[in-house]
């Protein structure tokens, strides 16, 4: 009797296992196979909804007032890396019942991801439902099947961010490089020319110039300067990035910055007048881009500094 129950007790421990495995098995919600087929990405969630567009094999935001807005690639690289990783997903629950709980039906969906390539049916849509206490783990589905998993959240994180939290606000992404990776540093920048955007007749000038090792204010080139800060500077202006994009451009342009690089190249950065006077954001324009601006107060002062800023404040 005692080995009979032994067998009995082993049988079941073994399907158990069988079983678990059977709901455990690791598989990817969108087949590696298919990323190069997408070339649409629709993202709904609490913030309102995302629509990503991959243009050139470049993802852009499509937007009325302007071809499009750029994108934070590495977002949409990430996205889709989340979905086609193949993971362990155990699961939880097949009725309508169960997902209509778990926010998982098609109407009450804690978010949803659309992945489309073309005409036709996408090629995944996929349902993200309510998660656990701590947040560490999801419920999901595809919106057309019924059977629920869950799995480590990898993607409230996308279905949550609003779709400002997309762009890609920085204002010379063709000189920080892919990924925010700076691709030019602030040592090749020779010379800046500031016209500061204040009401005094005539407006504030001065000017940045690289000599003897070090900078020179041609305007007062007995002064002495600070090369750290300088260069501090630079960085930030190389760095900075926008609040959000804006559907014109400045009325009047009150401020003038002009970058010259060692490899002949320059940029530009227009501040125009007050937007919102309540918090003195503004618009700005830069060159070679269509695109308009709009900067903080604190990203503003950061820009514009006045010329003594830059003077030695010690021995």
């Amino acid at each position: 009797m005692l080995s009979a129950l032994i067998v009995i007790l082993a049988l079941i421990y073994f399907s158990a296992l069988v079983f678990d495995s059977e709901k455990r098995q690791a598989f990817a919600w969108l087949d590696p196979s298919l990323l190069t087929l997408a070339d649409r990405i629709e993202i709904y969630g609490p913030e309102g909804i995302t629509v990503l567009s991959r243009k050139n094999n470049v993802w852009v935001f499509p937007s009325a007032a302007a071809d499009y807005f750029p994108v934070k690639q590495h977002m949409a690289d990430g996205l889709l890396a989340a979905l086609s990783v193949k993971t362990a997903y155990p699961l939880r629950a097949v009725s309508l019942e169960a997902g209509e709980k778990l926010g998982l039906s098609a109407a009450n969906a804690a978010g949803r991801i659309l992945v489309r390539g073309g005409a036709g049916l996408p090629l995944l849509d996929l349902l993200v439902g309510t998660g656990d206490a701590l947040r560490r783990e999801v419920y999901l589905k595809r919106a057309d099947k019924n059977e629920i998993y869950s799995g480590e959240d990898r993607f409230t994180f996308y279905t949550d961010s609003p779709p400002r939290a997309w762009y890609d606000l920085r204002l010379f992404p063709d000189l920080t490089g892919a990924g925010g990776r700076r691709g030019v540093d602030a040592a090749m920048v020779q010379e800046v020319e500031v016209s500061f955007p204040v009401f005094d007749v005539p407006p504030t000038r001065y000017s940045l110039r690289r000599g003897g090792g070090g900078w020179i204010m041609p305007e007062n080139e007995n002064a002495a300067l600070d090369s750290l800060r300088i260069n501090s500077w630079l960085r930030s202006m190389l760095e900075a990035e926008g609040e959000d994009f804006c559907f014109e451009a400045p009325a009047s342009v009150e401020g003038n910055i002009v970058l010259h690089f060692g490899d002949g190249r320059v940029r530009s950065i227009q501040a125009g007048s007050v937007m919102i006077e309540e918090d003195n954001r503004r618009l700005a324009a830069v060159s070679d881009s269509p695109l308009t601006y709009i900067l903080s107060e604190w990203t503003f002062d950061r820009l514009f500094r006045e010329s003594s800023y830059f003077l030695k404040t010690g021995p």
